[in-house]
């Protein structure tokens, strides 16, 4: 028999059997019956006037939400290069923007336009939204871009940071040394102990595990180890848990019959996963629910129908934080400059 006729007829049964998931997904973007786009419309309404548009360098790239009235956005931040420019839903001319802060934890933005009396959002008070309820997610216009459901309770997301290792069962020995990799680079060697990793002593290879998966890959860390009876320290540069794990094919074809994913789609320290199907460039602006209120901002496409957003509650926390830092020093930067020219006209 050849190998032609043997796999040609399974891979078009796999493709019949994955086509219907793909072609629903895209069913609920684009053709949701005009009185439910209505609907979903009206929920978002308010929302979608402090709804922004972020382009790169021309190009779509993410979404952003506006957080203060004198110009600032919040946006998702790995998504931004090069000239950034902002749209806002209420008008057509697009207005340069400032990266002005940004967060690694959450992934998140903010960006500053010259523009006052902006709407602000309103971020939701209450609980996050549980397993099953809708949500909407705005865009410029009147319809949305997209609406899904809540399939996850909120939970924490690993960065999933990685030695390259491999780890006897009990104590904190190391069993293998993946080459190219973190621990190879930082000179670790099979018959290691690891007694300490980031200034946090280890207590067992489970542990260790779990305290690696905690940090972000790109990460330096110091590592005690025991070599011979003797203490010493290496530093490291972590590598990422998806270079050390073998890739799994059937589940990368699956996740791109819906389409491009997230660059960076793990690593939040709270996240509401949703069946929305949104495009990477979809993401960084907020997610309401039925009753309009803002309840978390789009952080990441993770799969085919698998994305995240940050509760609404972090978002708030970590703007107000970012933006502290910006308005304290934003002062002093525009005097220092006034001076400047001061001097100048002086001369």
């Amino acid at each position: 028999m050849k190998l032609g006729s043997y796999l040609v007829p399974r891979v078009l049964c796999l493709v019949a059997a994955l086509l219907p998931l793909a072609l629903r997904a895209q069913e609920r973007r684009r053709e949701l019956p005009a009185s439910m786009r209505t609907a979903f419309g009206e929920s978002a309404r308010e929302p979608t006037k402090s709804t922004v548009q972020i382009l790169c360098d021309g190009h779509s790239a993410a979404m952003g939400a506006i957080v203060r009235p004198d110009g600032y956005i919040v946006t998702k931040a790995s998504e931004l290069r090069g000239k950034i420019e902002c749209q806002l839903s209420f008008e057509s001319g697009k207005h340069e923007a400032k990266l002005v802060a940004q967060d690694n934890a959450t992934d998140l933005a903010v960006l500053r336009i010259n523009k006052r009396g902006l709407p602000a959002v309103q971020w939701a008070t209450g609980e996050v939204p549980s397993v099953g309820s809708w949500l909407i997610t705005p865009g410029l216009h009147r319809e949305p871009i997209t609406v899904g459901v809540v399939s996850v309770a909120v939970r924490r997301l690993p960065p999933n940071g990685a030695l390259g290792i491999g780890l006897a069962n009990d104590n904190a020995e190391i069993t293998e040394v993946r080459e190219g990799l973190a621990a190879a680079q930082a000179g670790l060697r099979v018959g290691d102990i690891i007694r300490r990793f980031a200034e946090e002593d280890i207590q067992g290879s489970e542990h260790l595990r779990k305290t690696i998966c905690w940090h972000y890959p790109g990460d330096k860390v110091k590592i005690v180890i025991e070599r011979n009876g003797r203490m010493q320290t290496v530093e490291a540069t972590l590598s990422s848990l998806t270079e050390v794990r073998p890739r799994d094919e059937r589940s990368e074809f699956q996740n791109a019959l819906g389409g491009a994913l997230s660059d960076r789609r793990t690593g939040f320290p709270l996240a509401i996963q949703h069946d929305s199907v949104l495009r990477p460039y979809d993401c960084g602006g907020p997610v309401v629910d039925l009753e309009g209120q803002v309840v978390g901002l789009n952080i990441a496409r993770a799969g085919r129908v698998e994305s995240y957003a940050l509760p609404a509650s972090t978002v708030r926390d970590v703007v107000d934080k970012m933006l502290r830092t910006e308005l304290i020093s934003a002062p002093a930067t525009e005097n220092a400059g006034k001076r400047a020219a001061n001097k100048s006209q002086e001369r």
